[in-house]
Formats: C-alpha cells, sequence, structure tokens
C-alpha cells in the first residue's frame, strides 16, 4: 500500500510528507508554489526512484502534462517568495481564526492552528512554523446568513481559489454543486498578504451587517451534539436522500452506479456496479457523508454487483472462462513483450490477476491492466465485475518499459 500526501495547503515551506514516511506528494503548484494566481501547474513528488514512479513519467509523457518555458519562468518566480509568503498568510490566518473562534454569529472556526480544532495535535506534530493560510467558518444562520455575508465583504474577493497573494473567500458548497458534501453554512477563506487588522474589520463589518439583515433564528445545535438515531424505517429514507443528492452523483460522475440494499441497526450495505475505479477513490467520502449526517450509522460497507448466473455454473467455471479469455486473446498480445498474464483467483466478481516476464515493473503495466485486460473480461464474461493487479511489481527483474528507458 502507498501513502499520497496532497500538501498544496501546507506546502514545503510548513510540512515535509516524505520525511514523515510517505510514498507520494502532489501539489497544485497553481496555488501557493505560485503564489500569484497566474499559472496552471502541477507536481508529484515521490520518495523513491522505483518502477511505479516509472509509470507516472510514462503517464506525463504520453499525456504531454508539461509546462511551458514561460509558465515555468513564472513558478520559479512565484517560488522564489514561497517561504515568507507562506509563513505570513499563515500568521495572518492564525489571528483571523482566534477573533473570530468566540464571535456570536460562529457556529465553529475550522483550523488546525486552534486547540479546539479536533485535527491541532497531529498539525503541531507534522507541521512547522504555521499551520497554513486556509480556514472555514460555520455561521449560526446557515445557509442564508453565510451567502449574506459574501455580499458584505469588500477587502477579500468572492471567488474560488487559493494560495494568492489576495485574500478570497467563498460558499463553498455552492462552487462544488449539487454532490458536496460541504455543509451549506460553511464559508471558505484563503487568506492572502494584507493586513491582519483589515482583513478582520471586514469581516466583523459583513457579519454584523449579515446578522442584521438576516437575523438568526432557534438556535442551531453544534456539530458535534448528540441527534437521536432515525428509526429503520427512516434510516432508509434518509440514506436514499443522501445517496440521490450526493453520493450515488460521485460514483455517476466517474462512470459507476451505487444503490442501497440494506440498512439496518446502524449497519448501511450499498452496492456499486461498474469499473471497481468508479467507486474505490470516493469510498471514504460517502462513508464520512453518511457517517457525519446521519448519527444512526455505525458501519458502511460496500459489495459489488455481480450477474444473475446458471445455479449450475460454480465459481470454477468462471475462474476457467478467464483463464481462456487470457490464453487466446491477451496473451497472444503481450508475448511480444515478453509478458504474461496469470489468473490468480476470483473473488466477488473481481478478477485478482498477476503480470510477470516483460509485464511485472513495467512502466506501463497499469496502462495493460485498465485499458486492456479488463474491458476484455468484462465484455465476454459477465460476472466479472472488474480487475485487481496483485503483480509484485518492485521485485520485476527484465520489464519490458523499465524504468532505464526515458
Amino acid at each position: 500500500m502507498l501513502v499520497a500526501v496532497d500538501n498544496t495547503v501546507p506546502t514545503p515551506a510548513l510540512t515535509r510528507p516524505i520525511e514523515l514516511g510517505a510514498d507520494l506528494v502532489i501539489h497544485s503548484a497553481t496555488k501557493y508554489l505560485n503564489g500569484h494566481s497566474d499559472v496552471l501547474a502541477g507536481a508529484v513528488v515521490t520518495a523513491r526512484r522505483d518502477p511505479f514512479r516509472e509509470r507516472i513519467r510514462s503517464w506525463r509523457r504520453n499525456a504531454g502534462a508539461v509546462p511551458g518555458p514561460f509558465e515555468a519562468w513564472l513558478l520559479q518566480r512565484g517560488m522564489r517568495t514561497l517561504f515568507v509568503r507562506v509563513r505570513r498568510s499563515s500568521e495572518t490566518a492564525l489571528a483571523v481564526a482566534r477573533h473570530l473562534e468566540h464571535h456570536p454569529a460562529m457556529r465553529a472556526v475550522l483550523y488546525p492552528g486552534l486547540p479546539s480544532h479536533q485535527g491541532h495535535a497531529i498539525a503541531v506534530h507534522q507541521m512547522s512554523g504555521g499551520f497554513g493560510g486556509m480556514l472555514s467558518i460555520r455561521l449560526k444562520g446557515g445557509e442564508t446568513q453565510a451567502r449574506a455575508v459574501l455580499a458584505f465583504v469588500s477587502v477579500f474577493k468572492r471567488t474560488t481559489s487559493l494560495g494568492g497573494v489576495e485574500s478570497l473567500i467563498e460558499h463553498r458548497r455552492s462552487a462544488e454543486g449539487p454532490s458536496s458534501p460541504v455543509p451549506d453554512d460553511l464559508l471558505r477563506l484563503s487568506i492572502g498578504l494584507e493586513a491582519p487588522a483589515d482583513l478582520i474589520a471586514d469581516l466583523e463589518s459583513a457579519l454584523d451587517a449579515a446578522v442584521r439583515e438576516h437575523p438568526i433564528g432557534a438556535p442551531t445545535p453544534p456539530p458535534d451534539s448528540v441527534t437521536t438515531p432515525p428509526l429503520a424505517d427512516d434510516l432508509v429514507a434518509s440514506v436514499n436522500a443522501i445517496l440521490e443528492r450526493s453520493a450515488a452523483l460521485l460514483v455517476i460522475a466517474r462512470g459507476g452506479e451505487i444503490r442501497l440494499v440494506d440498512a439496518r441497526e446502524g449497519v448501511v450495505t450499498l452496492e456499486a456496479c461498474g469499473s471497481p475505479g468508479a467507486l474505490h477513490p470516493v469510498i471514504g467520502q460517502i462513508e464520512t457523508l453518511l457517517r457525519t449526517a446521519l448519527p444512526g450509522v455505525t458501519d458502511v460497507r460496500f459489495v459489488w454487483q455481480r450477474a444473475e448466473t446458471n445455479r449450475e455454473q460454480t465459481s470454477e467455471s468462471v475462474a476457467n472462462q478467464v483463464r481462456r479469455v487470457l490464453d487466446e486473446e491477451v496473451n497472444p498480445s503481450i508475448a511480444s513483450h515478453r509478458g504474461r498474464v496469470e489468473l490468480v483467483d476470483v473473488v466477488d466478481g473481481l478478477a485478482h490477476v498477476r503480470l510477470e516476464g516483460g509485464c511485472q515493473g513495467c512502466s506501463l503495466a497499469a496502462v495493460t491492466v485498465w485499458q486492456g485486460i479488463e474491458p476484455v473480461l468484462r465484455e465476454q464474461i459477465p460476472e466479472i465485475g472488474g480487475v485487481v493487479d496483485v503483480t509484485d511489481h518492485q521485485a520485476g527483474t527484465d520489464p519490458f518499459y523499465s524504468p532505464a528507458k526515458r
């Protein structure tokens, strides 16, 4: 298992994930690394020079994801002031968070630099020199009041981005759309390089105006308050509502589908169909969404949809079908690369395969599996829902596209 960390917000100025054991570090260089909101760029940094790194390099090379000379120059210009900018933004963000933490209009102030934040201890351990320039605030007056604040700010700019020299504010749920798990009372702030006193005064003025225009009605319970768990029938209805509004859209956007199979005694079982790649990247997000919105949910389980099969058909017959397709159609195609694909087993509709010879450790092994093997098997064998590569690629001794090739 590899550990990947998105270090866009803390940047290397505050956090060094590889020194903490991460395998991959990802940056949206458009944000803090550039710092001037005039470049589109990104970066993936690996802890080791290994076959997985070479597969990433291959994707970059083949997809043409390389910045032009002018963009590279702009990025280099911005990085010259990275440490100064990030630390100034962090200091100001902490000042803003501390000032707003006890404001009467606040439901919560979310910033890892505050001791009240649930991730504060981890942030203290992992970050050095500050806690970043991003924070969020949740308003007691809900979405209406949050949107009103946007209309009254004058120093903050109302737009979707982060990491520039200007301070930005946005209603995040509106920006992300109906599938967003973000609460509708939340505003996201990106703190720039303006004077802390000016930013605080701007927020104070906007909050006062928003509260006057949209007074707080009945008090909203704090985020961590205990809510009575819904009854069984209510739980089914509540889960279906969340799936329809948010969770299912996450999977559909990735080419898959998801539906509720069962919900009882706090355990929600969801069934998915389509490519495994449609579900796996958002499993954690869906689980968090359901457990946060429905305190009665104690566990979320996922099962893969399998086609109806003949009762006399055994799992071994499906495995034999997979082996036949591999031997007759797949392996002859990759023989010229000195490669071979072997079936390990079939479990819950997923074919676990091992790549051998020139395919083991090959820079294009992932392409072979997801664009070559999986579509062929799924088209010819309805019982197969996806393919899982269980190959130890680091042990490959003679990959066809080796890490030495450029």
